[in-house]
């Protein structure tokens, strides 16, 4: 975690708080993502993907940052092309942060 570590300035405390917002926010805004998807409200999903594309810039997942800004703008298109990958690496976020001991 690079990028936390370098905005933190080595600050523990800080990284934790962070980490600590993204377990809270995370799970939340997921579920929304899939309720948004299940009613066909494809705007609503790409704002929520908005907010969880910040959280995706902690992890420097470049590859994925960028699939999923297209993901975003996609849905806006009524495009579903990038779910499945976006399912993936939300899920993989999901199950490292819990992981992740500071």
């Amino acid at each position: 975690m690079t990028y936390l570590d370098e905005l933190s300035g080595g600050n523990e405390e800080f990284k934790k708080k962070i980490v600590k917002i993204i377990l809270a926010e995370l799970p939340e805004e997921y579920t929304l993502y899939k309720h948004a998807i299940a009613g066909g409200n494809y705007f609503w999903a790409s704002e929520i993907v908005h907010r969880i594309i910040q959280k995706i810039a902690f992890f420097q997942l470049e590859e994925s940052y960028k699939k999923v800004e297209k993901h975003e703008k996609y849905l806006r298109e009524g495009n579903l092309k990038y779910h499945p990958y976006f399912n993936e690496v939300v899920a993989k976020i999901l199950n490292f942060l819990p992981k992740y001991s500071i």
